[in-house]
């Protein structure tokens, strides 16, 4: 597995591609984040939820990641470092906003 940075102007087709691949057919899909931030610590948002989708907006500058019954919502990614396999299935990635405040996503 092999980890590596995505330019932000991958971003929106990078995510589109990657949900049209892996997250339309009937095998669900789960997905578990933390945030962590220099004053809180590490803190779990979501564990372990089945996953619908990933999809980056240019305009707002957010990053959406579709879940069972809500979405989570990055405002204003800085950087984000994705875990792949060989055959381009995300297994994980790192998002860290401009405030430094960083989300650590686990898909299985």
């Amino acid at each position: 597995m092999e980890s590596k940075k995505i330019s932000k102007r991958q971003w929106q087709k990078y995510f589109d591609n990657f949900s049209l691949k892996y997250l339309q057919d009937e095998q669900p899909e789960y997905i578990e984040i933390q945030v962590l931030s220099e004053d809180m610590g590490a803190q779990h948002e979501i564990n372990w939820t089945p996953l619908k989708g990933i999809t980056y907006d240019p305009k707002s500058d957010i990053l959406e990641i579709q879940i069972d019954k809500l979405d989570h919502l990055i405002s204003h990614p800085k950087e984000i470092y994705v875990n792949e396999e060989e055959n381009d299935w995300l297994t994980g990635m790192m998002v860290v906003r401009g405030d430094g405040e960083k989300s650590i996503i686990d898909i299985r």
